[in-house]
């Protein structure tokens, strides 16, 4: 295994140019300071087999939702479709789409933590994707309010030039360690699995029970681990009950549950493509596509091989077209040229290969993403208090920790507010 130091920030890569605004402050001090809203990619029809449930959660999780959704009202939660997830720490609207159930019987649950909205037929469920892009209000609270006029100057840069289509802190669980549990399930190496699934409490984790539950497990006390496993942890519960019943590491990896084992091994295909994100943030051509690049049109999502750069040049200056990174499969390409040998040498770092990808217990096909995606309707205001309040729109998939990262972290030294390019009035989007 790589030394661990590798992988302690997954989700950190080279802000744009190095810059921060230095705002600093913090966010998500209480549920309505961070708001995001689901822009629907169709309006439901009204007819149809299918009824669009719009709901808006305050403080719990997607998975949690749907599971309260499901028993409410008496459909198995596989059969739930929905778009995206969101935040859980928030309060987030969302739309999901439940099978041959009339929207009277939707319109009727009751919850603390949700409440429903609309509810619509339609002929079609929702599938992951199925957005236009997500609405953000957030407020940064105790933010340096001298530094305002600097936020707004990144926030333009990040408008003109394009945002580093990073993952953020939220895709890799709150341990910050899904990619870990996901790199050695490709790896088969069950007994690291299980010790980082069971054990090993990390200062991320802030629920004493579970820290008591992962001591425990590391001290080799396993009947002790189990039964201090929050029920709600239903993996961690499984497993363990798995490995005291005599089971192998295996066994338990398997009990855990296939969504587990599927955010694990997403997990390490985004940690995968933040390194090359990185490097091309760092070498300045995130958003400039060069020979060999995989490049996708924004507008229809098509990708197409890059054969001659200076032809492409200004479709990605306009911001058409950008290149494109890995997540890592057995089915789609790498890059070519100098795009291709770095993704190659994240793989060789790794000691892994798109083929591993097609086993039974980490099948995964894989797919392409663009390095960079539009940040839309930006803007930043100080609200009475002196709160600083961000609002902006990103496409779906995004995170919206990145902008914030810009927002809130000081620039380095070799970023200074006269460097920053300002966008003209001449000039495109």
């Amino acid at each position: 295994m790589p030394d661990d130091r590798l992988f302690r920030e997954p989700a950190d890569i080279a802000r744009l140019d190095g810059v921060g605004a230095g705002l600093g402050g913090e966010i998500r001090q209480r549920a309505e300071d961070f708001v995001v809203e689901e822009i629907p990619l169709f309006r439901p029809t009204g007819r149809g087999d299918y009824t669009i449930v719009q709901i808006e959660k305050r403080g719990t999780a997607t998975f949690d939702a749907l599971l309260f959704l499901s028993k409410a009202a008496k459909v198995s939660e596989r059969r739930i479709g929905y778009a995206g997830l969101k935040d859980a720490r928030a309060i987030a609207s969302q739309f999901m789409s439940l099978p041959k159930v009339p929207p009277e019987r939707v319109l009727d649950i009751r919850h603390r933590k949700f409440r429903v909205l609309s509810a619509i037929r339609n002929e079609k469920p929702l599938r992951i994707g199925y957005l236009k892009g997500n609405r953000f209000t957030i407020r940064i609270r105790g933010a340096d309010l001298t530094k305002v006029e600097r936020a707004r100057e990144v926030l333009d840069l990040l408008s003109h030039r394009g945002m580093p289509n990073a993952y953020g802190r939220q895709r890799f669980g709150t341990r910050q360690d899904g990619h870990l549990l996901g790199r050695a399930m490709l790896h088969e190496d069950w007994d690291e699995l299980v010790s980082q699934m069971l054990g090993r409490p990390r200062p991320e984790e802030h629920n004493p029970l579970m820290v008591r539950a992962r001591e425990a497990f590391d001290a080799g006390n396993l009947r002790e681990a189990h039964d201090l496993f929050p029920i709600k942890h239903r993996s961690e519960k499984k497993a363990s009950g798995v490995l005291m019943r005599g089971g192998t590491p295996r066994e338990a990896c398997e009990a855990a549950g296939a969504r587990p084992r599927k955010i694990w091994l997403s997990a390490y295909q985004s940690y995968l493509f933040n390194r090359v994100l990185d490097a091309r943030v760092r070498d300045g051509t995130f958003n400039q596509l060069l020979e060999g690049d995989l490049a996708w049109l924004h507008a229809s999502s098509a990708m197409y091989r890059v054969h001659d750069p200076a032809a492409e040049r200004e479709r990605a200056a306009v911001g058409l077209a950008s290149p494109t990174g890995p997540l890592i499969g057995f089915e789609p390409p790498l890059a070519k040229g100098a795009p291709g040998r770095l993704e190659q040498a994240v793989l060789d770092a790794e000691g892994i290969d798109p083929e591993d990808f097609e086993a039974d217990h980490a099948k995964a096909r894989g797919l392409r993403r663009p390095l960079r995606i539009p940040l839309e309707e930006a803007s930043l205001d100080v609200e009475d208090g002196g709160h600083v309040v961000v609002r902006f729109v990103l496409p779906p998939g995004a995170f919206a920790t990145v902008v914030l990262t810009h927002l809130m972290a000081e620039p380095t030294p070799s970023s200074t507010p006269s460097e920053m390019p300002r966008k003209k009035a001449s000039e495109g989007p």
